[in-house]
């Protein structure tokens, strides 16, 4: 059992069958008992009214031997009445019922059942009513079925519950295990998964299912991975060598067109292979292991504001900060490195003239605000990758999705929003 969304309770599974199946037997129990009673109070009329008509057929073999009078002493609730010619056309059998009329006899409510049939006897027609009283359920009765009853729902309640959730959590044990290996499974460290076997046709569908999307993860996950460092191992000698070549015409006696048009190949080449060394880190970062070293990032975050400083006093931007002096955080110094430079650096060159940037640090966060155009994007979509804002198209749009998914990792939350004409980054550190 575990807490969802809102503060609501959730319940497992086998949980949740056992409570459906005993709302399913409460009610159908409450209906079946209700239809019982009635299926009852119909049978006992049916019964009396069989147990009549044979007594009935008692009588009219009796008239054959004793008389009208002779009979109806031996049965009082018997009424023969001779029939006169004009009555011949009484042949149908008649039932009647009274539903709880009082009865001065009984002194209660009864149903009152008679039944008359016409035989003919020898030569003569002949009435015969018979009739029998049957008593109301009263109240105490009734209450003694109701408790008798309930008690009946409470141990069929009580041992779907107990025996439901056994079985249940049984059969769906296989079910259970295949969540874990999936809430462990991570396509980076290629696990080797464990199912369990069952002869349930659709769990095993679904472990056939899990580890079919599994491989499939993994070898498109290694795929991407190879495919990432080889290109990324090619190109950097290529890179090297047109770089170096660039250099060397550089020192050549060139023309200012042909100075300008190699420093704007040359600076592209730059941009070329920061964009390849930023997706090797990203891609690397997958395969880090955190630690628990702690890094005091106060003097780590001055160091890095002192060698920006001078390229921010340039563009003409003021620079204020407040650190804290001893902060400690669980975080690779080298990550940590990239983090603050590229906001910082990120800071600088998404500001306007005369600009400003802000900088402070305490034990609960970090927070960055610079000057600036307001940009197209707004809270994570700034964070994906190659999103570059139309003010700046010199970004090569990976800073800040390297700067999340670093923090990502140590589960650190970084928030950005655009207020009075400020960029506003925010990083809670974790308590």
């Amino acid at each position: 059992m575990g807490w969802g969304i809102n503060g609501r309770n959730k319940l497992s599974l086998s949980q949740k069958l056992t409570h459906y199946f005993a709302v399913i037997v409460f009610l159908s129990l409450a209906f079946g008992f209700i239809i019982f009673y009635f299926a009852i109070e119909r049978a006992t009329t049916q019964s009396a009214i069989g147990k009549l008509e044979h007594l009935n057929q008692v009588i009219a073999h009796k008239l054959s031997e004793q008389t009208i009078d002779e009979i109806q002493l031996t049965h009082p609730h018997v009424q023969i009445t001779e029939l006169t010619p004009e009555d011949i056309h009484l042949v149908d059998e008649v039932v009647k019922e009274g539903k709880y009329e009082w009865n001065d006899r009984l002194l209660t409510n009864a149903n009152n059942v008679s039944v008359t049939t016409f035989p003919f006897v020898g030569n003569k027609h002949y009435a015969i009513q018979s009739q029998i009283s049957l008593t109301i359920i009263d109240n105490e009765f009734f209450v003694g079925i109701i408790m008798t009853i309930a008690w009946i729902f409470v141990f069929i309640i009580i041992t779907l519950i107990f025996f439901g959730e056994l079985i249940t959590r049984k059969l769906y044990t296989p079910f259970y295990h295949l969540v874990e290996e999936m809430q462990r499974f991570d396509v980076r460290e290629s696990p080797t998964l464990q199912v369990m076997d069952t002869d349930i046709t659709e769990l095993a569908q679904l472990n056939h299912l899990f580890l079919k999307t599994s491989n499939q993860s993994i070898a498109h996950y290694e795929a991407l991975k190879e495919f990432t460092q080889n290109l990324s191992h090619e190109l950097q000698t290529p890179m090297a060598n047109i770089k170096g070549k660039i250099e060397l015409m550089l020192n050549t006696n060139l023309s200012e067109e042909q100075m300008q048009a190699l420093s704007s190949m040359y600076d592209e080449l730059n941009k070329v292979s920061s964009i390849n060394r930023s997706l090797v880190l990203l891609m690397s970062l997958d395969h880090h292991q955190i630690t628990e070293e702690e890094l005091n990032v106060s003097p780590l975050i001055e160091e890095i504001i002192l060698d920006h400083e001078d390229m921010i006093t340039m563009n003409g931007v003021t620079l204020t900060y407040q650190l804290e002096a001893n902060v400690p955080i669980q975080l690779n110094p080298l990550l940590a490195q990239i983090v603050f430079s590229n906001l910082i650096s990120n800071s600088n060159r998404h500001n306007i003239p005369q600009g400003g940037i802000d900088i402070q640090l305490t034990t609960d966060y970090f927070m960055i605000k610079n000057t600036g155009y307001e940009q197209e994007f707004l809270n994570d979509t700034i964070f994906q990758r190659f999103k570059k804002g139309k003010h700046n198209a010199q970004s090569i749009g990976i800073g800040l999705a390297l700067v999340k998914k670093i923090l990502t990792l140590y589960r650190y939350e970084i928030a950005y929003h655009y207020e009075n004409n400020e960029h506003v980054f925010i990083i809670k550190f974790k308590n």
